[in-house]
């Protein structure tokens, strides 16, 4: 149904957020964050923010004023009981915000039944003229179920109401009062006028000049909201209510609106196993991503998972070539290799975790007689980096050093760390391991040759290079996925009762975005066999580009300049 978008949101409360519509007619093109809405465009609303609440003063049926009251309004309100009664409850939830999950809160909102009412689930026949104080929802078997509370029974009881329940709900008159913020967050009826009156101690006029002084008469309240809505591509705005456009929401199944990848990963652990199916594929920021989704596809998200990556760059000659993501469960055996290092500067960063021992692959001539020369093969302790005096031309300048035992010579030596020298590290050999084994020996950055591929894999692609750099371990933010065959799968299959495979892989949630729609939910968690499914392990080549922007790479620095004599300044 058509409605103008002033009174779509005045329908909405809390509990049936969010909602997704589309633009039928209207447009809208201004300042606002530079948005524009034309026919055609989808909101999905996410959250509704009270700006300020307009009100008629009325006595009886005459409107004395029009008022604006802001939310910091000092004066409280006492609520008059709405006079139109509630067929279901889920009519009742549609119009009354309630917390998403059951609480004690400190003034909940009450309504009376004024028919009899049995069903499957309560424990007893609720009988004509209970009061129910309703607390909360509750999800059971797959289910929304309404919690409440039966007063002035002892003990109380507490009783889980179907949606479909039917029954004449009247609201209870509530004598408290409340401030117009409290009121217009929790108190308000949506697609209902909400009427109050003022506390009587509290002064009428300050609500407008046209106010009588002793007046009696009642508001009629007409809120404004600020809403929270994404766009397509996940773009989070704020957009007022006042908009001249009109929507409607979009029809899906079982009307559950759709919902994004980021928004299952938020989701409650006790809510997985969930099955969605792609409504689109909103955004891809990353096209080297390795399992393919398209829409209508049915997958059965398991649960999140902080999922740990080793990046590796393929090293050749002392040159980066490509980049890779390794699963953390990388099971291809590989042999610690030495690091390379241009300039004694690298060697210097490297060996702040402790000595190491490098080979020198090319020479070095210093043209200054306090710093050490070498050539091709000789081979060095490092100690410790240190900051010396040399004399230039007559002139003192302070050089930093790495202070090394020449292995050959057994003579200590001081390399400046601007001497380019294409180092090699030496250890000692190690058996062959996984990477992870290798990280609880040695710290990374460090360099390895895959000795074995791993058996899990049809082609492993890092088995075959010549050395590999071990850069950095990442966490990616995952949603744990495995397929779901769809009819026509099953049906274009030749053999329709094969078994269809049971291996989950990973949806990073920052490199992928799309909308889902949910379409079972953890009721049928029996269903689903856990330890059937095995990780699809994938190995990714990216671009350099994106693992350089997001740090994962270890960039080297160039080796500081050699000093010059300052005349030369």
């Amino acid at each position: 149904m058509e409605q103008t978008w002033d009174s779509y949101i005045s329908s909405l409360n809390q509990n049936s957020l969010p909602r997704q519509v589309e633009v039928t007619q209207g447009r809208y093109s201004g300042s606002l964050e530079n948005l524009s809405f034309s026919k055609g465009d989808i909101i999905t609303v996410v959250d509704l923010e009270p700006v300020f609440v307009r009100a008629e003063l009325k006595d009886g049926d005459q409107v004395l004023d029009v008022v604006t009251i802001p939310l910091r309004y000092e004066g409280n309100f006492q609520l008059m009981a709405d006079p139109v009664s509630f067929e279901t409850v889920a009519d009742l939830t549609r119009s009354v915000r309630l917390p998403q999950s059951p609480v004690a809160p400190r003034s909940p909102p009450r309504f009376q039944n004024s028919i009899p009412i049995s069903a499957d689930n309560l424990p007893m026949k609720l009988r004509k003229g209970e009061t129910l104080s309703l607390i909360g929802f509750e999800e059971s078997r797959g289910r929304r179920l309404l919690q409440c509370e039966v007063l002035r029974k002892k003990p109380p009881l507490t009783v889980l109401l179907p949606m479909d329940c039917r029954g004449h709900f009247l609201e209870c008159q509530d004598d408290r009062f409340y401030s117009i913020d409290t009121i217009v967050r929790w108190k308000m009826l949506a697609g209902r006028k909400r009427t109050v009156r003022v506390q009587a101690r509290h002064h009428p006029k300050l609500l407008g000049p046209l106010v009588p002084e002793h007046f009696r008469g009642h508001l009629v309240l007409y809120p404004c909201f600020s809403v929270t809505a994404n766009l397509l591509g996940e773009t989070r705005v704020s957009i007022p209510s006042d908009l001249d456009i009109s929507v409607t929401e979009i029809a899906r199944l079982d009307r559950k609106p759709r919902t994004t990848m980021r928004q299952i990963y938020s989701m409650e652990e006790s809510k997985f196993p969930v099955r969605v199916k792609i409504m689109n594929v909103v955004q891809s920021e990353s096209k080297e991503y390795p399992k393919p989704l398209k829409r209508g596809q049915l997958l059965t998200i398991l649960k999140t998972e902080e999922v740990k990556k080793f990046v590796a760059t393929e090293i050749s000659q002392g040159k980066k070539g490509k980049c890779f993501l390794v699963p953390y469960t990388y099971q291809g055996l590989v042999l610690r290799r030495g690091r390379y290092f241009y300039a004694v500067s690298d060697v210097a960063a490297a060996m702040k975790h402790g000595q190491l021992c490098f080979q020198a692959s090319k020479d070095y001539t210093s043209y200054l007689g306090s710093f050490a020369s070498f050539r091709a093969n000789e081979c060095f302790l490092a100690l410790k980096k240190s900051v010396v005096s040399a004399e230039i031309h007559g002139e003192l300048h302070r050089v930093e050093v790495l202070k090394c035992l020449n292995i050959a010579t057994k003579a200590h030596v001081k390399l400046p760390l601007f001497a380019v020298g294409e180092f090699l590290e030496l250890f000692d050999g190690a058996r062959p391991g996984t990477l992870q084994e290798l990280c609880q020996v040695t710290r990374l950055p460090c360099h390895v040759r895959v000795a074995s591929p791993d058996p899990s894999m049809t082609v492993d692609p890092l088995y075959g290079t010549k050395e590999l750099r071990i850069e950095n371990v990442i966490i990616e933010q995952c949603l744990i996925a495995k397929d779901e065959p769809t009819l026509e799968d099953i049906i274009s299959s030749a053999d329709m009762y094969r078994e269809w495979p049971e291996t989950t892989f990973e949806i990073p949630i920052e490199k992928i975005s799309f909308e889902v729609l949910v379409v079972e939910e953890h009721s049928w968690i029996a269903d689903v066999r856990k330890e059937r499914c095995r990780p699809l392990q994938s190995i990714q080549e990216v671009t350099k580009e994106s693992l350089a922007f997001s740090n994962c790479l270890v960039i080297r620095r160039p080796p500081p300049p050699a000093p010059k004599p300052r005349s030369l300044f």
